[in-house]
Parts: structure tokens; sequence; C-alpha cells
């Protein structure tokens, strides 16, 4: 590893992504920052991904592996943050991309302003063959208006509606992190939204940089929307240590907006249990939803007419099974293109 003082730490975990990864690396390795480290963690993959990054590591000498049995892209972040010396962190998805000069953009903000966390824009694309169909609006909810805020991250979180649950399209201090030693959930699927919340909660200087730097790739077959039963699985036994969060929050009225918007979670987390087509894997999913506690959840912050709708449908006798199902169905076509996890 390179002696000099890394300005910026660029962890990227890698499961599986070879058909990806050199897009994602190109977009991060042509920067010409000699004070950049690039730790790339390798998580057990069985492809050729450990070969890309080997090929890159030849002639680019800021880049440091970490090859390890898969744990989870949670448990790699963390192994990396344990070993950044940068000044500031960005997270890269092994299956995504920088915008050209946005790592240079970003970085250019933050060191002006010293914040926390400086939040940047995005746009998302899916593969259609050779070519890209970008989305067209942009990842968040945010616009040049928002720029130039000094807030708290609970600011952020309410300004947003909850919307910007990602580690990527952020930079972040380090030293903030290792201070409140903010590390990623347990669950191997949907840790981001832990660390979100954790790490927003307790930011007192956040911003916005109104620039599309991250290029977000759907794809079926990734983590993200994994639509096993193992992933809403993970995803509910996680919800216990996310709803822990509120226990950061010494204000009242910001700790309701935050345990609004984890209830939301957790409604959608009942539609993709609802919706699984083995009648015996749904119900096996509907009881660990019980048994963690999200009915209980949902029904002590249930503020507003639709969470109040939502908790009345979730307890409709068992009788009514078909018409869950059927509401289920509709709420998932009627938000898919609007959430990340329906």
């Amino acid at each position: 590893m390179n002696e000099t003082p890394s300005s910026i730490s660029v962890i990227i975990p890698v499961y599986n992504t070879a058909a990806y990864l050199k897009e994602c690396l190109d977009s991060v390795c042509p920067l010409s920052l000699d004070t950049m480290e690039i730790l790339i963690v390798n998580d057990g993959s069985t492809d050729d991904s450990l070969t890309i990054i080997r090929q890159f590591m030849e002639r680019d000498s800021r880049i440091v592996l970490l090859d390890k049995n898969n744990e989870g892209v949670g448990a790699a972040r963390n192994d990396a943050l344990r070993m950044a010396q940068g000044e500031y962190i960005l997270f890269l998805d092994s299956d995504d991309a920088f915008a050209p000069d946005a790592i240079r953009t970003i970085y250019r903000a933050i060191r002006q302003t010293r914040y926390d966390i400086l939040i940047f824009n995005g746009r998302a694309f899916e593969d259609q063959g050779k070519e890209k169909k970008w989305h067209e609006n942009l990842y968040f909810n945010l616009n040049e208006k928002d720029e130039n805020r000094v807030e708290t991250g609970l600011y952020w979180i309410e300004r947003s509606g909850g919307q910007i649950q990602q580690a990527g399209m952020k930079i972040y201090r380090r030293t903030f992190l290792t201070d409140h030693q903010l590390l990623f959930g347990r669950s191997r699927v949907g840790e981001d939204y832990y660390f979100f919340y954790a790490s927003m909660i307790q930011a007192q200087r956040v911003g916005y940089l109104h620039c599309a730097g991250y290029m977000r790739r759907y794809r079926g077959g990734s983590l993200m929307t994994d639509p096993s039963d193992l992933g809403i699985r993970e995803r509910i036994h996680s919800f216990r240590q996310i709803a822990s969060t509120l226990d950061l929050i010494p204000v009242r009225k910001h700790r309701r907006v935050v345990a609004i918007q984890h209830a939301y979670y957790a409604c959608a987390l009942w539609v993709r249990s609802m919706i699984r087509k083995d009648p015996s894997e749904r119900e096996a999913l509907l009881q660990d939803y019980q048994s963690e506690g999200l009915c209980r959840f949902i029904r002590e912050n249930r503020i507003g007419w639709r969470l109040h709708t939502f908790y009345a449908l979730i307890w409709l006798p068992d009788v009514l099974r078909m018409f869950q199902i059927m509401i289920a169905k509709m709420i998932q076509w009627a938000y898919q293109s609007r959430t990340r996890l329906l």
C-alpha cells in the first residue's frame, strides 16, 4: 500500500460480477489522483472476477486487494473500512460505475465544505443487449435548490422522504465514520438501510451536490433486486437492527419521521412476502414477519391513513388470504417503478 496519506478510499466489494467489472474499474482507475486508494474486496467470487482484478492490479499500484471467503457485501465493506487510509470514503458496487470525472468533482466539493457526508446524485440504467436504457429522472428527488445547504442528516432524511438509502452516491469523511464506529448491518441483503440511518442520524454537517456522478445498473439476479425467499427472510431478520436506529434520535418529532420510513419499509417486506408463489414459502415468511416484530412496529407507528390502512390489511383473517395476495400484487405493480425494494 502507498505510504503517502490517501485523499480518497474507493471501496468496491466484488462477488461474481465479471461481466460488469471491467466497466466498473475503468470508471475509477483512469483518474490521475495519485493519493487515491482503490480497495477491492473479492468476496469469494467463483467466476473470472479475481482474474480481472489482478489484471488491473498489474497496471495500477493504487489497487489493494482483499481476497476472502464469501460473507456478503456488508461484511466486505466493513473489512475494507477497517483497512481504509483515505481522508474520505466512496462506495461503488462492482456492477455500477462512476460518471466521467465524478470522483474529482465530488472530492473537490467536500474538501471545500468539510461535510461529514456529501450526497450526490446519479442515474439508473438497464442493459438491453449492448445498449443501455437510461431512466429519465435522476435517482434522487433533489435538485439545484438543495445545493449549498449545510444541514443535519435528519434534515436530509426528511427532505428526501427516505429515498436516499444507498451507501453509494455519498462521500463520507472517514474520521466521522470511525469516531461513531459506523459499520454496515449484519444482513447479506438490505445492509445499506441500517448504515444509512445510523450514519445520517448522527451526521451534523451534510450537504448535497447536484451532479449525476453515479451510474446505477438494474439487473436481474443482483442482491438489490433479489426476489428470493432467502433475500426476503434476510431483510425481515435484519429489521430489528434497522429499527434500533430510532434509539439514536433524541428529539421526538425527528424520531417520528424516521419511524414512519421504517414502517413503510416493513410494509414493503410484507408485500414481498405475500406475493410469493409457493404457499409454504409465503406462510413461513409471514410467520417470521410476525415473530420478528414487524407487525407490532407498524401498529405502534401507523401515522397517517396509509399506514392505518396497511395495518388493517395485514390483520385480515386467513380466510381472506387470496384478497391479501391480490392487493399485495396491485401494490407491487403500482410502486415497482418508484421504489428500490418492491
